[in-house]
Order: structure tokens, then sequence, then C-alpha cells
């Protein structure tokens, strides 16, 4: 996930620091808890807030930035940033790692999940609801690691058996989507997957389905697949998995499957 960072050149850096202790004393912290935060000698912090000098009005401001999220309990670390470039860094960025850049292509599966949920939101979808939470996870093009495939963090959100909304989208969660999906591509031409209930009679439809092996493998090779059902095992819950060109394609095809099959 992202993390905000702020940065300051070097010399600059005991100014901040001076700025966040005499803050954090007015605010009635003892020497010895801004020493804590700030990595710092108690002797140090003594001299910082007893400073007279004035600092700069952008220190200061970010200064008082800084020590409100210190007070409200937000973690903070210093650390040292060495860049090999002329230009000079100031001012407040996000740092993620490399998979969770948004790329174009990044961007796209990102928008692509966001009109899915979309679709599915407000919809009643209780026939299709399993025990474990549900989830849609689409893989980038030349996919690799589940880092390359993006899913709901901690999956739709379902209340009174609707889709009601979602906290964000990720690469590198949904661990079993992921691995899933990764392998099914090698034989399916496939870029997203659906978990949901287990589809007991899945009735008159032009679905094409077939079934996964208990260590999730295809039973059978098929050159096109709408539908993956797994009958479960010892601590697994049986489940289906609706799979497709891209998000929205898996949810177009369960608003099929809602309209169209009769309850699990």
């Amino acid at each position: 996930m992202p993390e905000e960072v702020v940065l300051v050149s070097d010399h600059q850096t005991t100014q901040l620091k001076k700025g966040i202790a005499q803050i954090l004393y007015q605010h009635n912290l003892d020497q010895s808890q801004i020493s804590s935060i700030l990595h710092l000698s108690q002797p140090m912090v003594s001299n910082y807030c007893a400073s007279k000098e004035t600092l700069p009005d952008h220190i200061l401001l970010l200064a008082q930035g800084i020590a409100e999220k210190i007070m409200q309990q937000y973690p903070i670390r210093f650390h040292t940033c060495i860049m090999f470039t002329d230009t000079p860094y100031e001012g407040h960025y996000f740092v993620a790692n490399k998979h969770e850049l948004l790329t174009d292509e990044n961007q796209r599966i990102v928008d692509t999940l966001t009109e899915a949920f979309l679709m599915l939101k407000g919809k009643d979808i209780a026939p299709l609801v399993p025990e474990v939470k549900i989830n849609i996870a689409q893989a980038k093009q030349q996919a690799n690691t589940p880092d390359d495939i993006a899913a709901f963090l901690n999956g739709l959100l379902i209340a009174d058996n609707k889709v009601i909304g979602i906290n964000g989208v990720r690469f590198g969660t949904s661990k079993h989507l992921s691995s899933l999906l990764l392998y099914l591509q090698q034989h399916l031409n496939i870029s997203a997957i659906m978990n949901i209930a287990f589809l007991n009679d899945i009735g008159n439809h032009a679905f094409q389905y077939t079934y996964l092996t208990k260590d999730f493998k295809l039973e059978d090779a098929h050159d096109h697949c709408d539908l993956l059902l797994h009958r479960g095992d010892f601590g697994l819950e049986p489940c289906s998995y609706v799979v497709g060109t891209d998000a929205i394609d898996v949810a177009k095809k369960v608003i099929r499957l809602l309209e169209e099959c009769p309850c699990p």
C-alpha cells in the first residue's frame, strides 16, 4: 500500500526536528517521550526546546502537521534518503512497491474492477454468496506472480445479501484467487475471476462449465469456460468460480447467473 512521506533537504532536518520538539513540548509531552519519538538524546531535546532560533515558516507549518499526527498516535519514522539526481525533491510524496505503481495498464485494471463493482452494487446476490468472503481479481497481460494481479482489498462488502461497497483495489492481495488465476491463464483465455457459492444445479443456461480437482486443477481440457466448479474437500467449502476476459465480463456473467440460474 502506498505510504505518505515528507522529504526535506539535509540542512533542514535539524530545523524540522527542532520545530516538532518545541510543538510537542508545548502540548505537554515530556522530554523523554519526545526523545524516544524523534530518536534524539534527551539533552539534545532540551536544547531544541530551549532554542530561540526563528524557524522558516514552511518548516514550522510542516512541523505542525507532523506533530499533530504524532499526537493522534500515527506511527512516525525518520529515514535518510539518498538520491542520485540533481532534482531537489522536497515536499509530500507517496512511496510504493513497484507492483503498486499506477502505470497505464494498472490504472486500466483498477478502473475495470471499479466498474465491475458498480455493476454489482445494490444487487441482491443471496444465491451466490459463499461462506468465505467474495472477491474479483484481474491480472495484467503478462502476469507472472500474485503481485501482477489486482483485487478488492477485503473483498466485496456485503450487507443483507447485497453488494454495498469496497475498501479499494490493491495488487498482490487475494492470494487464493491470484494463484488460481495464474494457473488457469495457462489453459484458458481469461484475465479475471470471481468466487461464488457452489452451484448444485446451474439449470438451462448458455454457460460452459467444468470441474476442478481437489487441488484446484482443471479436470478436463477446455478451450473456453465460463464457470469452474469445485466440490470442496475436508475443511474446504464447495464453491464456484466465474471467469472472463476482464472483471466487467465476469460481472456481466454473474448478473446473468442471477437472472437465469436457480438458487444453489
